[in-house]
């Protein structure tokens, strides 16, 4: 049986009598053959790896700076609390940013210049939240071996991560 017999020579609808090869009925007017359409198969990004690289290298990193945060102050410190609810916002908003980079490589077909430039500005973006979160590993980890009490490059680091979150939300 070849595709254009497969609805027998009788509309589904009506009833009328069909014609071989006929795609639509001559008496209800309603389509009663179509070529399937052909299967599309997921060609991978040549982005997907470095988004996924990107995501691990900063899962890391802020596993990382969690750490040293729990080491260097008791919870009931004000700088804890401050340390962590930056690292929460910078998660929150690194996810928010992944999301959408993969949501961008899924529309990716390798032929549109548009989505692709989207897809490395958001790929820098991703960068940018590394960056920040290893600036912060560096400073904790210089606080970590110093007792000095000057807290200026911590403050410039936080202003920072917050500089960077905000120009994140208004993009």
């Amino acid at each position: 049986m070849t595709l254009e017999d497969n609805h027998n020579h009788f509309c589904i609808y009506c009833g009328a009598k069909l014609d071989p090869g006929q795609h639509f009925c001559s008496q209800c007017g309603k389509e009663v053959y179509h070529d399937p359409e052909p299967q599309r198969v997921h060609m991978p990004s040549k982005y997907e790896e470095e988004v996924d690289k990107i995501e691990q290298e900063y899962e890391l990193k802020q596993r990382r700076a969690t750490e040293l945060v729990e080491k260097l102050f008791d919870p009931s410190h004000m700088s804890y609390q401050k340390f962590t609810a930056t690292i929460r916002k910078s998660n929150g908003m690194f996810d928010n940013q992944l999301t959408v980079a993969r949501k961008m490589i899924e529309l990716d077909d390798g032929e549109n210049a548009i989505v692709e430039k989207e897809i490395e500005n958001k790929i820098v973006t991703l960068n940018a939240f590394i960056d920040k979160m290893e600036d912060l590993i560096n400073e904790l980890v210089i606080q970590l071996s110093s007792n000095k009490e000057d807290d200026d490059d911590i403050n410039a680091l936080f202003k920072d991560m917050d500089d960077l979150i905000d120009s994140v939300k208004d993009y």
